[in-house]
C-alpha cells in the first residue's frame, strides 16, 4: 500500500478547535477547575495555535491537553487528530508511524494507552434486546514482539494450527460475542477458555434476565435456561445452521448474525499481522465500538483521551 502523508494539508487552527470542543465542551479550565477568563492572553504561545495559559487564581500553567493522555506531548494538534483517526479506523501502527514520521514504539505505546481507555469506558449495561445471540470465535494471538529463548518453543512460521477448542494458554483465546437482534448492538469479551463457569456469567451480565438466547451446541451454554432465560441452540456438528421451533416459517434458532460479525472482526485484526494475546482485548473493543457506533461521536473521542471519563450514551 502506497503511503500518502497529509499532515501538511490540514489546517492547524481547525484541528486545535476540534480538540478543544472534544476535551473541553464547557470551556477551558485550569487543573483546579478555575475557568479561563475571556480574552486572557496566553502565557506561552511558541507552539501556536496550541498555547499555554497561567491561571490568575492558583498560578497553574495549563493548556487543552492538561489532565488528558496528551498531557506533556510534543505532538502538534494535526498529528493528534490523525493519530486518533487512525486508531479508531484500525489503521496499523506501522503505517501511521511512516505517514506521520513518528517513532513506531512510542506510537504503539500510545495506541495501547488509548485502546485501554476504550476498554475501560465501554458501556457496561446489559443489552436491551429480548432476543440475542451468543457465540465464540477463537483468535490466533500469541506472544508477538517477545523473544523466544526456549528452543522447544520456536516462533511459528505461519499460523497456529492447533486443533480443538482454544484457550489463552495455547495462544488461541476465545472471543465471546453477544449481539442483540433488535438493536444490533454488540458486546465482546476475550476469555481464558470456553468453560461454562467463564462464559455463562458474561452472558448473564450482557443480557436481560428473561431474554431469549440463541447459541450453538457448545457445553458452556447448557445451563443458560436455569438463569430464567429462554435458551435454544443449533447443532453445527450435525450440519444444522438454522431451525424453526415455533412453526411460523421463520428459522429463528441460529447464531448466523454473529458468524457474519466474526468475519468483520477477523478482517479488522488481519492488517496488524498478529496481536499479542495480552493486548487482544483492547483491539477487539475497538471493533466493538466501531460496530456499535458506525460513526464517531464526541463522547467516544472524549472517552479515548480523558482518564476516568464516564461514557454517556447518546
Amino acid at each position: 500500500m502506497i503511503r500518502f502523508p497529509i499532515t501538511d494539508l490540514m489546517d492547524k487552527t481547525e484541528c486545535y478547535e476540534l480538540l478543544m470542543n472534544i476535551l473541553h465542551p464547557d470551556g477551558l479550565k485550569c487543573p483546579n477547575d478555575h475557568p479561563l477568563p475571556p480574552k486572557q492572553a496566553p502565557h506561552d504561545s511558541r507552539r501556536m495555535p496550541l498555547v499555554d495559559y497561567k491561571c490568575r487564581k492558583c498560578g497553574h500553567v495549563y493548556n487543552i491537553f492538561t489532565n488528558t493522555i496528551w498531557s506533556g506531548t510534543k505532538y502538534d494538534c494535526v498529528t493528534i487528530v490523525l493519530i486518533i483517526r487512525g486508531f479508531t479506523q484500525g489503521i496499523t501502527t506501522q503505517q501511521l508511524a511512516e505517514e506521520l514520521n513518528r517513532d513506531y514504539s512510542s506510537l504503539l505505546k500510545r495506541r495501547h494507552e488509548i485502546q485501554k481507555l476504550a476498554l475501560e469506558n465501554r458501556p457496561d449495561e446489559p443489552l436491551s434486546d429480548m432476543q440475542a445471540e451468543a457465540d465464540e470465535m477463537f483468535a490466533n494471538a500469541g506472544q508477538k514482539g517477545e523473544k523466544h529463548q526456549d528452543i522447544d518453543d520456536p516462533p511459528r512460521r505461519r499460523a497456529n494450527k492447533l486443533k480443538g477448542r482454544g484457550t489463552l494458554a495455547n495462544d488461541r483465546p476465545p472471543v465471546l460475542g453477544v449481539v442483540g437482534r433488535h438493536s444490533g448492538h454488540l458486546r465482546m469479551n476475550v476469555c481464558d477458555s470456553v468453560k461454562q463457569k467463564v462464559i455463562q456469567p458474561k452472558i448473564e451480565h450482557d443480557t436481560q434476565e428473561n431474554a431469549s438466547i440463541y447459541t450453538d451446541e457448545c457445553h458452556a451454554y447448557k445451563h443458560l435456561s436455569e438463569t430464567g432465560r429462554c435458551h435454544s441452540c443449533v447443532n453445527h456438528s450435525q450440519g444444522e445452521w438454522a431451525r424453526d421451533d415455533d412453526g411460523d416459517g421463520i428459522r429463528e434458532v441460529h447464531c448466523n448474525t454473529l458468524e457474519g460479525i466474526w468475519t468483520g472482526l477477523r478482517n479488522f485484526l488481519r492488517p496488524f499481522r498478529g496481536v499479542h494475546k495480552k493486548y487482544l482485548a483492547i483491539y477487539v473493543v475497538m471493533f466493538e465500538w466501531s460496530h456499535n457506533l458506525k460513526r464517531v461521536n464526541t463522547n467516544f473521542l472524549r472517552a479515548l483521551m480523558i482518564p476516568n471519563f464516564t461514557y454517556l450514551p447518546i
